[in-house]
């Protein structure tokens, strides 16, 4: 599948693995991306992720969103009770180099440390903000975001 954007969290949070839906314990993740512009329509916590990832109707341009989180076997909600491995590590590296999603949005201050170390770049001082193109062999360009706060006008890939 083509991604335009593939989302990248820490870890499952214990609410939403009980859940078995991505954010659902929360609406502010969705309220961000529509502030951003990155869906058209406000759509409810408890089937957002489907509605998003599942398809692009309600995507900006039809895009096409994925999610993923770099350490996928722990739910925890405390993320200073996770730890990253290289495994974890080379997973997502793997993925990105499997689908080649145009954008990657790096979702927690954690990721992008253990992820850009794993990468053999500096990790920026600051959590928000265009890394650039962190692997050479694809065109995947990589961005974090403490969170998507704001405009809303959409994030441009290109």
């Amino acid at each position: 599948m083509h991604l335009d954007i593939l989302f990248v969290g820490l870890n499952p949070a214990k609410g939403s693995s009980r859940n078995r839906h991505y954010f659902s314990v929360n609406q502010a993740f969705w309220n961000q991306l529509f502030n951003a512009g990155l869906i058209i329509k406000n759509v409810d916590k408890s089937i957002a992720d489907t509605v998003v990832f599942g398809g692009n109707k309600i995507n900006f341009n039809n895009w096409n969103f994925g999610i993923t989180d770099l350490v996928q076997e722990v739910a925890e909600s405390d993320s200073r009770k996770i730890k990253p491995t290289l495994y974890d590590c080379e997973r997502l590296k793997s993925n990105i180099l499997k689908y080649k999603p145009k954008t990657v949005v790096l979702l927690h201050g954690t990721v992008l440390k253990k992820f850009i170390k794993y990468l053999g770049h500096e990790v920026p001082m600051s959590n928000s903000g265009n890394l650039g193109k962190l692997i050479l062999e694809v065109d995947t360009i990589f961005l974090t975001l403490h969170s998507l706060m704001g405009t809303r006008s959409p994030v441009r890939t290109r």
